[in-house]
C-alpha cells in the first residue's frame, strides 16, 4: 500500500496528516492507569519463579556469596537495555538486549530464558527502540518510520514488524523512545532547525499522528514516560557530561518543561530513573574535593514537592529501584553493584569483579520484574556479557 511521507494509516485505508504540529491530541487522553498495575504498583513479587535454562553458567560471588547467573557469553558484545527502559517480555520468559553478534552493529536480540537460545529481533531493527511493559510489543525506529514487532512471534517464527507511522519529515531523532503508561502514546526526543531547537514529541499509536509536547533550546536525552501516570514525561539536558540543570519534567496537559531535581552548588547530576508514580532516583557525582564534602551519591526526589534526600553517600554512577519498592541499587566505577535499603539508608556489597579489560563496560543494572534479582552487563570474562545476580537475604551480605 503506498504511503506519502506526511500521512499515516487510520482504520481501513483512511489517511490522516502526521506532520508535526503543536499540542492537542492528548487533551482527552488523561485516563487512569492504576488498573493496569493494580496492587502490583507497590505489591510483592509474583510467587512464580523463572524457569532458567539449566545450561546457563552460574557461580557464587567470592566476596558476598550471591548467586550470579551468566545469561550470554562469547566474543560478541552483549549489553542490557539502559536501566531507564523495560527489557523483559511475558514476565521474564524473554529478555530483549543489544548485541553486535549478528555482524551489523548493536541491534536488538531476544533471549528465551527457558532455553538460553538467542535470536536477532530482525535483520534490520536498529538500537533505537522501546519494549512495552504490558504486552509483547516492541516499537523501533527504522527506515524512516516507526515499526511494531511482536517479540514472541519474532522469536518463534521470525515475524516481521508492521508499519505504524512515518517519521516526520525534516525532524531529527534525539534522546530515546518511551511508551506512555497507557501504552497508546509513544514519546521521542527530536531536533530541528539545524540543531537550534530540540524537544519531546508524541505519537498517538492508534491514529498514527505526531504532536509536539514541548520545545527547549538544549539537546534532549533520556526521554522517560512515567510508567504509572499518563502524560508525564521526564528527560535530561544531554551533554555527555555535566549539565547546568540535568533533569526536566513535562506534563503534556500544559507542555511546560520544568526542572525536576533542581540543582545547587554546581552538582554533577546524572542517570535519573523513575521509581514509582511520584519519585525518581538519580546520582550526584562528587567530581572534586569540594563536592566530596557536599551531599552526593544515590538520591531520591519527589516530583510533586521537589523534596529530595540522599539514600547512600558514596561515589555512585548509575542507580535503579526494585518494582516492589523494597530495594535500591547503585554501582560505582569499579563496577561493584551495591544493594541499598532505602528505609535505613544502609548499603551492602552485592557483587563485584565485573571490570575486566578489554570490555570495561558499564553495568547499566536494573531490577528484574519480580524484584528477586538485578540484571546487568559484566566484563568479568573479558567480554561484554549479561548476568543476573539474585538478591540474597540482607543479613548474608557483608556489612560495609
Amino acid at each position: 500500500m503506498p504511503r506519502s511521507a506526511s500521512a499515516a494509516l487510520l482504520g481501513k485505508g483512511e489517511l490522516v496528516d502526521c506532520r508535526v504540529t503543536r499540542r492537542g491530541f492528548l487533551a482527552g487522553g488523561a485516563v487512569a492507569v492504576s488498573a493496569l498495575w493494580g496492587c502490583a504498583r507497590f505489591g510483592t513479587p509474583s510467587s512464580a519463579k523463572v524457569n532458567w535454562s539449566p545450561e546457563l553458567e552460574t557461580y557464587r560471588d567470592e566476596k558476598t556469596g550471591a548467586l550470579v547467573r551468566r545469561l550470554t557469553q562469547g566474543d560478541a558484545r552483549d549489553e542490557v537495555i539502559y536501566q531507564t527502559h523495560p527489557m523483559w517480555v511475558r514476565g521474564m520468559e524473554y529478555l530483549v538486549f543489544l548485541s553486535d553478534r549478528s555482524g551489523n552493529g548493536m541491534r536488538p536480540h531476544i533471549l528465551e530464558t527457558r532455553t538460553g537460545i538467542v535470536k536477532p529481533l530482525s535483520p534490520t531493527a536498529p538500537g533505537t527502540h522501546v519494549v512495552a511493559r504490558h504486552s509483547a510489543a516492541i516499537y523501533a525506529l527504522e527506515e524512516g518510520c516507526i515499526k511494531a514487532y511482536d517479540v514472541v512471534a519474532a522469536f518463534t517464527s521470525g515475524a516481521p514488524g508492521r508499519w505504524v507511522a512515518d517519521w516526520p519529515a525534516d525532524v531529527g531523532h534525539a534522546g530515546m523512545l518511551s511508551l506512555d503508561a497507557t501504552e497508546r502514546v509513544l514519546y521521542s526526543g527530536f531536533s530541528r532547525e539545524a540543531d537550534k531547537k530540540w524537544g519531546v514529541m508524541a505519537l498517538d499509536l492508534p491514529r498514527g499522528t505526531w504532536e509536539i509536547v514541548t520545545e527547549v533550546d538544549f539537546l534532549v536525552g533520556h526521554v522517560q514516560a512515567n510508567p504509572f501516570v499518563t502524560g508525564l514525561v521526564s528527560f535530561c539536558w544531554e551533554t555527555s557530561g555535566d549539565a547546568p540543570q540535568r533533569t526536566w519534567l513535562v506534563d503534556v496537559k500544559d507542555g511546560v518543561a520544568r526542572p525536576f531535581y533542581k540543582e545547587t552548588y554546581e552538582e554533577w547530576v546524572t542517570h535519573e530513573v523513575w521509581w514509582g508514580p511520584d519519585h525518581a532516583l538519580f546520582t550526584i557525582w562528587p567530581y572534586d574535593d569540594a563536592h566530596r564534602k557536599q551531599p552526593h551519591g544515590v538520591g531520591l526526589v519527589d516530583r510533586n514537592t521537589g523534596a529530595h534526600r540522599i539514600l547512600s553517600q558514596y561515589p555512585a554512577w548509575h542507580t535503579a529501584g526494585s518494582p516492589d519498592m523494597r530495594w535500591v541499587m547503585g554501582d560505582d566505577f569499579d563496577r561493584n553493584l551495591w544493594l541499598i535499603d532505602p528505609k535505613t539508608c544502609e548499603r551492602r556489597l552485592l557483587t563485584q569483579g565485573h571490570n575486566t579489560a578489554p570490555a570495561n563496560t558499564h553495568p547499566h543494572a536494573s531490577f528484574t520484574p519480580d524484584s528477586r534479582g538485578i540484571v546487568f552487563t559484566s566484563s568479568k570474562w573479558g567480554s561484554a556479557d549479561i548476568c543476573v545476580v539474585e538478591i540474597p537475604k540482607w543479613e548474608s551480605l557483608p556489612a560495609e
